[in-house]
Parts: structure tokens; C-alpha cells; sequence
């Protein structure tokens, strides 16, 4: 482990087009889940410093608007972006086809390492885009935000030089699928379900389970500033926030997703509902500009 971590680093430090010409597919997979982990533990670093950063300036994330269902999301997230972005970034990084057109032997060796600070460079910076921001103030940012795609754009771009383009686009795609999961199973943690019952309302909140939110479906009865029905499956807490909140005073999620239950046969003022959803912890007032 030692070895494949030192080498790892020989290459971000001076990188060769050195190929790995055994057979052994053992050392290939363990060199390929040395550095998996080694990038969970950075990750770690990372999202520490995201989060400081956060503190300072309040970051808003792209992803965030993002509703699609969990087949969709694996699809889309943890199978093509990955395959788009491995053959941009990293496909010509093997002096094959129009490479070997462009570069002779010689140029190739020469230029090599340049080739991948360009791509890995390229591959971390282009994920500022996963935010939103309205400032230049923000780009400077942009080398901290996207450390840790520098650092596991470095690992794809050493697992495509080492072995092929496949252990790379494998790495990337399972990096993927696990902060899926991961944010998925996180969000749902933070997740309370409460059960209210009284001569007024019935209100009952329950987790959203990820794997299980293809279907969705949502129904809200109210007249006015009254409401009698919201029954909420799949959807996020910031889509059923939009459809309710219709009064000067706006609220933001607490949590991500939630699936919701009210009934009332002779109604309840919106704002009400809104006032026991803040209460219970799920939303908060947003801050006045």
C-alpha cells in the first residue's frame, strides 16, 4: 500500500506515460482501492474546508435543485456524466489515434506532463459550476471548492495511464454512485417522524426513502389562506414549501426530503401549518436581505 501511495505521488509530482504491462489483475484492483481510500480520507479534508467556507460565504449548490428519481439519478450521475467526463478529459491522455498524428515519440514524452495538468486542472475548475454564485469574489474560491476533484482527477488521470481508460471511468463512476448513496442516506438521517393528532389536524411526517421515491404524488386542498389537505410523496421539502407558501414571509428547508401527511376537515390557516413545520424543526425562516 505503501509503494502504490509513493508512486501515486512520483506521478502528480513528474507524470510518465508508464504503462503497467502485467498480468497480475490482483495488483491492479488493489492499487485501484488504495485509492479509493486514500480519497475517501482527503475527502474528509475537503468537505471540512467546504464547510468553513460555508461559514464565511454561504455556498448553494446546482445539485440542490435537482429532483430526478433514483434510476434516473445513478444513470445520470453515476454512469454518463462520469463516461462524458473521462473521455473529454482523459481519453487522449495515450498517444493513440489523433495523438499519435499530432505527437511524435519524442514531443510526446516531452509535452506529456503538461497534457495531464492540463486535463486534471481543467476536470477540478469546470466543478465550480456546481455552484451557483453572483460574484467574481466567488472564482476565488474556485481552488479550494474544487480540491478534491483535483486530487481524484489526479487518481482517474494515474489509473488511465497505469492500466486503460476503463479502471479510470470505473473509479469515477463508483466515486460517484457512493456520494450518492452517501448524501442520500445522510439526508435521511437528518430526518425526524412525528405523528400529531388532535381535534383540529392530523399531520404525519415520515422519512423519504431514496430507493423508494420512483413513484411520486402530491395533493393540497386549501382555499385562501386555508389549508385542509397536503398529502406529499417523493417530492422535496423545498417544492412543497413553493406551492404553500404564499405569504411576505418565506421559509427554506431544514431538511432535503420528507414525506407528508395533512388532513383537516374544517381547515387550518396556512401559516399555521407553516409555524408547526418551523417548530418541529423541517423549516426555518429565511434571512431578510
Amino acid at each position: 500500500m505503501k509503494q502504490i501511495i509513493t508512486d501515486f505521488f512520483s506521478f502528480i509530482r513528474k507524470p510518465k506515460d508508464f504503462q503497467y504491462s502485467g498480468n497480475g489483475k490482483a495488483y491492479k484492483w488493489k492499487v485501484f482501492f488504495t485509492l479509493f481510500i486514500f480519497n475517501i480520507f482527503f475527502s474528509l479534508f475537503s468537505i471540512g474546508l467546504a464547510y468553513l467556507i460555508d461559514n464565511l460565504y454561504p455556498l448553494e449548490h446546482k445539485f440542490e435543485d435537482l429532483d430526478y428519481n433514483p434510476i434516473v439519478t445513478i444513470l445520470l450521475i453515476g454512469f454518463l456524466v462520469p463516461f462524458i467526463e473521462e473521455v473529454i478529459f482523459r481519453l487522449v491522455l495515450r498517444r493513440k489515434g489523433i495523438m499519435k498524428n499530432i505527437f511524435s515519440e519524442s514531443s510526446w514524452n516531452k509535452y506529456f506532463f503538461v497534457l495531464v495538468y492540463i486535463s486534471t486542472i481543467s476536470f477540478a475548475l469546470i466543478h465550480i459550476t456546481n455552484y451557483k454564485f453572483n460574484s467574481y469574489f466567488f472564482l476565488l474560491l474556485a481552488p479550494f471548492l474544487t480540491i478534491s476533484q483535483f486530487v481524484s482527477g489526479f487518481i482517474m488521470t494515474y489509473l488511465r495511464v497505469r492500466f486503460n481508460f476503463w479502471m479510470g471511468f470505473a473509479f469515477h463512476a463508483l466515486w460517484n454512485f457512493s456520494a450518492i448513496i452517501f448524501t442520500a442516506q445522510d439526508s435521511l438521517a437528518e430526518v425526524k417522524e412525528i405523528q400529531i393528532k388532535n381535534d383540529q389536524f392530523q399531520l404525519e411526517i415520515k422519512k423519504k426513502s431514496f430507493f423508494n421515491s420512483v413513484d411520486k404524488e402530491m395533493i393540497h386542498t386549501a382555499n385562501t389562506d386555508t389549508i385542509y389537505q397536503l398529502e406529499s410523496k417523493g417530492f422535496k421539502l423545498k417544492n412543497i414549501l413553493n406551492m404553500m407558501d404564499s405569504t411576505a414571509i418565506k421559509y427554506e428547508p431544514v431538511v432535503e426530503y420528507i414525506d407528508i401527511k395533512f388532513t383537516s376537515e374544517k381547515g387550518i390557516l396556512t401559516d399555521s401549518l407553516l409555524y408547526i413545520l418551523e417548530k418541529e424543526g423541517y423549516i426555518e425562516k429565511q434571512n431578510a436581505n
